[in-house]
């Protein structure tokens, strides 16, 4: 009877004692981090506070200065921008502002500078559109990178050439940088279509089809720009110039098609 006494009793201490270094350890984490939390929502408050003064003493938000705009509206970058006048010039968030702005269409890269006392300045470089993508839905406007640039009016960007096929707007930049070399043909060209990702057929804008080459298709070109500055053959009626052999110059009449194979 005793026995079982004494152990009910060192069972009660153990589980007493069990407890005790429990609530010790418990103690021992939630107080450091009671006092963190307590520190972190006074200096968050402090921070403000502080802000305000210097705001009250001239460090608060009065200029905007915007650079390198041209197609992004003013609208567009106010409100990406969502800045308050008079506000805290120290607590605004710039790196927040360069990603809000970053999501615009047009916007490539943004830098958001702080000029103090009073100064926001935001610099943009805009997407460069080179053609126009031919699309089930129409036509957009892609830049250098063959990413269609959001939001851009492709109606007012009728003097980039088209482009079309599979794969074509990641390889558009090559080719009408190829292209750009030959000033006066590349003025004439109406569209560039991809053949099976690997050549391009260039449109003229007289309807004459020029065919480019898969090995040194900028070769091809500068011959044919050489070629037609002596003897203007673009301008006649003609249906084909198939530039795909490297010695040779292929010229098809305009003349009734009867039957049209696949191209290769």
């Amino acid at each position: 009877m005793r026995l079982d006494k004494h152990f009910e009793s060192d069972g009660i201490k153990k589980i007493s004692a069990f407890s005790t270094r429990r609530y010790l350890h418990n103690l021992f984490f939630i107080v450091p981090l009671a006092v963190v939390s307590i520190v972190l929502v006074n200096w968050s408050d402090i921070k403000s506070s502080i802000q305000h003064k210097i705001a009250e003493v001239g460090f608060k938000l009065e200029v905007a200065e915007i650079n390198g705009r041209n197609h992004t509206t003013h609208k567009e970058l106010s409100d990406a921008l969502g800045l308050k006048k008079n506000e805290p010039i120290l607590s605004i968030n710039l790196s927040e502002k360069r990603e809000q702005i970053e999501k615009l269409g047009w916007v490539e890269k943004a830098f958001v500078q702080r000029i103090l006392p009073n100064t926001l300045r935001l610099t943009i470089i805009e997407r460069n559109p080179i053609a126009l993508l031919q699309t089930q839905n129409g036509h957009k406007l892609i830049d250098r990178n063959g990413e269609i640039i959001a939001g851009a009016k492709p109606e007012t960007f009728g003097h980039l050439p088209v482009v079309s096929g599979e794969a074509a707007a990641l390889s558009a930049n090559g080719i009408i940088e190829i292209l750009k070399t030959e000033p006066e043909l590349y003025s004439e060209i109406w569209a560039i279509h991809h053949i099976s990702k690997r050549r391009w057929n260039v449109l003229m804008k007289n309807g004459v089809t020029i065919k480019l080459p898969e090995i040194q298709p900028g070769f091809a070109w500068s011959r044919l720009a050489r070629f037609d500055y002596k003897n203007q053959i673009i301008q006649r009626d003609l249906a084909v110039i198939d530039m795909r052999l490297p010695d040779q110059i292929l010229i098809e009449p305009n003349l009734p098609i009867r039957g049209k194979g696949q191209e290769t």
